[in-house]
C-alpha cells in the first residue's frame, strides 16, 4: 500500500468519523447510555381518627438505580386516588444514586381528608450530568 492509498484512508475514516458524530448529535444518540432506574412504592398510609381521614396520604417508595451510569436526579410523579373519584398528584424528587445502589424517601400528599384507595407511580425523570 502507497502513501497515496494510506492518505486516501485515512481522510474516508475522518470523513466517517466526522459524518457519525454530527449524526448522533443531530438525532440526539449518544454514546453514553442513558440512565435507567426501578420506582416500587412500598407502603403508603392514611390515618383515621374519630370517623375523619387525615389531610395527607404519606406516601413510601424505593428508587433503585439499574443502569450503566450514576443517576444524579430523579424525580417521580405520584398519584393517589380517592374513593370519590379524584386523583391527587405529587413531584418528588431526589439526587445521588449510585450505580447498583438505592434510596428510600416518601411524599406527603394533599388529598383534602378524602379517603385514598390506590396509589401508583404515574411517570418518572432520571438525570446524569
Amino acid at each position: 500500500m502507497g502513501q497515496g492509498d494510506f492518505m486516501i484512508v485515512k481522510r474516508t475514516l475522518v470523513t466517517v468519523i466526522l459524518l457519525g458524530s454530527i449524526l448522533a448529535l443531530i438525532t440526539g444518540c449518544s454514546i453514553i447510555s442513558p440512565p435507567t432506574a426501578t420506582f416500587e412504592i412500598t407502603e403508603w398510609t392514611q390515618q383515621y381518627v374519630f370517623g375523619i381521614y387525615a389531610t395527607y396520604v404519606y406516601v413510601y417508595f424505593t428508587v433503585t438505580n439499574t443502569g450503566p451510569v450514576h443517576i444524579d436526579r430523579y424525580y417521580v410523579w405520584i398519584d393517589v386516588t380517592c374513593v370519590d373519584g379524584n386523583t391527587y398528584e405529587e413531584r418528588a424528587s431526589g439526587s445521588n444514586i449510585p450505580l447498583g445502589s438505592y434510596r428510600t424517601a416518601y411524599k406527603r400528599i394533599h388529598v383534602s381528608g378524602n379517603e385514598a384507595v390506590s396509589v401508583s407511580i404515574r411517570k418518572y425523570e432520571l438525570k446524569s450530568y
